[in-house]
């Protein structure tokens, strides 16, 4: 009965657990699809950032190269400056008549230094400025005026115009004011050729850092539902695991019901033997003190007596 009662207890719970697992399997397959039409998005959205990626490394490799022509150059004219001191400055603006080479010099600094005079007079005036290698050193080249060039062009095609020839028909201390006029005016065509390929690249870079922020936010979502569908996976798998143990359970009581009515029905048969054997033993015991008596005295009067003998006396 104990058994009986407890398979019956099961049934519902194995029935209930059978239902949520076919519920959540259901749920489970349309969460797969719907991870892997993401999982699918996403790896599809990371080939296309990978493939601006390598278009915006391009760009940029080719606008460095063309920059990396110029930069040397200017780096070179900077390094010169940083060897001029105040003696330097102070022999160049000591001329009273400058030098053509000196003269032409301080006029292409003073074209790119936007001054509004060129003549020597006023140029001197600008070397007698503390702050003027500062100025030249920190000048923004990024932003030269066309204008400037304009006017700059002129020193940059002369061809008595290298620092060497300054060097050797002037001061040697116009030969670093000469390297960096010519590197600003290098870096000046340069930049510009390059202005291009910079455009591409910002339009490229913004075009790449838009699809890192849509593959980011698909990658959040993505985890997101992976850690969902994770979630109901386990608790489907503890779910099953319920219904194979209510099952394992169900089936063992049921082994066990079936053994017992089958031992039920076998000792049944043995009550009729058994109730005939009682009833033989009863019968038995009302002739057992004669049939002890008669034992004792074969034992203890009939022993030393021959076989044939023992067995005629009992017989009567």
């Amino acid at each position: 009965d104990r058994m009986q009662k407890e398979l019956h207890e099961m049934q519902p719970l194995l029935k209930e657990a059978r239902e949520n697992a076919e519920v959540m399997m259901e749920d489970l397959s349309v969460r797969k699809v719907r991870v892997n039409e993401i999982r699918q998005s996403v790896s599809v959205t990371a080939a296309e950032a990978q493939e601006h990626q390598q278009v915006a490394a391009g760009l940029q490799a080719d606008a460095q190269k063309d920059l990396d022509e110029a930069m040397p150059q200017l780096e070179s004219a900077l390094k010169a400056l940083d060897s001029l001191n105040k003696n330097d400055i102070g022999e160049i603006r000591g001329y009273t008549t400058a030098p053509k080479a000196v003269d032409k010099t301080m006029q292409a600094v003073l074209i790119i230094l936007k001054e509004p005079k060129l003549d020597w007079e006023y140029a001197r005036g600008v070397l007698g400025d503390t702050n003027f290698i500062k100025r030249l050193k920190e000048y923004d080249k990024d932003n030269i005026p066309a204008q400037v060039i304009t006017k700059l062009q002129k020193f940059l095609n002369d061809p008595e115009f290298t620092p060497e020839k300054v060097a050797s028909g002037g001061s040697a201390a116009c030969r670093s004011l000469c390297m960096w006029v010519k590197a600003i005016g290098l870096y000046y065509h340069v930049s510009r050729a390059v202005a291009p390929k910079k455009e591409a690249l910002a339009q490229a870079q913004a075009k790449l850092d838009e699809m890192n922020a849509t593959l980011a936010d698909a990658q959040d979502k993505l985890q997101s539902v992976e850690q969902e569908l994770a979630g109901l996976q386990e608790r489907y798998d503890h779910t099953v695991a319920e219904k194979d143990s209510l099952e394992t359970k169900i089936e063992l009581s049921s082994k066990r019901l079936q053994a017992a009515s089958t031992l039920t029905t076998s000792l049944a048969d043995e009550v009729v033997r058994w109730d005939a054997l009682l009833l033989e033993m009863e019968k038995d015991v009302v002739t057992l003190p004669g049939n002890v008596f008669v034992a004792s005295a074969c034992l203890a009067y009939l022993g030393a007596f021959t076989a044939p003998y023992r067995v005629a006396a009992v017989s009567r």
